[in-house]
């Protein structure tokens, strides 16, 4: 049996994260042990059965005599992040570490010393790279024992970075997990839509990646009957200021920021009659494998993973990058439903489905000696 210590920031319901719970609800555990440590504690956390480890940095840790230890080591000048991670590599009789990102770099200097190899996940484009140091990327692609792609976007620069041994593995959902307790109808009225209006959902955070900004120019160029919901967390920057208070002001009711939601969430998903991505750059959107298992058509710019899902029956990939050429397409949608095919879309999204794509993890898994 392979034990592995999986790192990821909190386990929250963010795409990457939402991955890293279903691989972990759904390895065989006859041939896998994972364990689990997190930066933080996202709400998935406490979903994890008993027998999965999990560890949180002894700051952040509720036991007090581990923060008190974290005080000993600092005072006695070692560093505690490495310390608690080798006690856990040594105790557990770790084979290697999973971490599930790319801008985590804190953990790879720490794997070089204690001798562990790691698996790196990406599922970063270009935009990410900037987050992190010139430095700390070059270690991250050239140290990896085995790199994993979640798209065949990352994988092409990561492969284009010298490592074309990466592994493509597509991001998945659990279609079990996907509940929806309203009829849309009922959703519509409650969020102040009427029967005639032709409502787009798009999930995420409301950042400049994700294109928040790109409401303005968009909704002018829509009839006054298409309106938009936005379900995610609401930053606290002034891109975000700036485009929901434009829009409230010069297009009032015309889209709904309704924050991140979670027994709600797949209901207000469910009541939209298509989904939109506004995304400058997004690897593999978990979001529109969700949308596409409730059947609904996809429309959004060329920003990565979107081209190799979407089909011409599917839903349509905008190759510029001009907000009327989205909203045409947008229309397009709404005027004919008839060349989008709500069984194939669904067909295409079960292509994706956890079991499957957690096999393909496994025998990833299994080639690490």
């Amino acid at each position: 049996m392979k034990k592995i210590l999986f790192i990821s920031h909190n386990l929250g319901r963010t795409g990457s994260e939402m991955l890293l719970w279903y691989s972990l609800m759904n390895l065989n555990r006859e041939k896998f042990l994972p364990l689990l440590f997190t930066k933080g504690k996202g709400v998935l956390i406490d979903t994890l059965p008993s027998e999965i480890q999990h560890f949180l940095p002894y700051r952040q840790n509720p036991k007090r005599s581990l923060r008190i230890l974290r005080s000993v080591l600092k005072k006695a000048k070692i560093d505690a992040l490495e310390y608690q991670l080798g006690y856990i590599s040594k105790k557990y009789k770790v084979d290697f570490w999973y971490v599930n990102t790319i801008v985590l770099p804190e953990f790879y200097p720490i794997a070089k010393k204690l001798g562990v190899k790691i698996i790196t996940h990406a599922h970063e484009l270009t935009f990410a790279y900037d987050f992190i140091r010139y430095n700390d990327l070059e270690t991250i692609i050239s140290s990896s024992a085995v790199l994993i792609g979640c798209s065949e976007a990352v994988c092409s620069r990561i492969s284009d970075m010298g490592r074309p041994d990466v592994n493509l593995l597509y991001g998945f959902i659990d279609p079990n997990n996907i509940i929806c307790t309203k009829t849309p109808a009922e959703v519509k009225e409650n969020t102040g839509f009427g029967a005639e209006d032709f409502v787009w959902a798009i999930s995420g955070k409301t950042t400049l990646i994700k294109g928040v900004d790109l409401l303005v120019s968009l909704i002018p160029e829509l009839p006054a009957n298409i309106k938009i919901i936005w379900i995610g967390g609401e930053e606290d920057t002034g891109v975000y200021y700036y485009a929901k208070k434009t829009v409230e002001y010069k297009f009032p009711e015309r889209v709904k920021f309704l924050g991140a939601q979670s027994e709600e969430y797949y209901n207000y998903l469910n009541a939209a009659d298509a989904f939109l991505l506004l995304s400058r750059e997004d690897s593999f959107p978990l979001v529109m494998l969700e949308a596409a298992t409730l059947g609904k058509p996809i429309v959004g710019f060329n920003s990565g993973g979107i081209s190799e899902f979407v089909t011409k029956s599917t839903g349509i990939v905008v190759e510029t990058w001009r907000t009327k050429d989205l909203a045409e397409a947008m229309m397009e949608v709404k005027n004919h439903p008839e060349k989008f095919d709500t069984d194939e879309i669904k067909r295409q999204a079960s292509l994706y489905e956890v079991k499957k794509q957690v096999s393909i993890l496994e025998d990833i898994l299994d080639s690490v000696n």
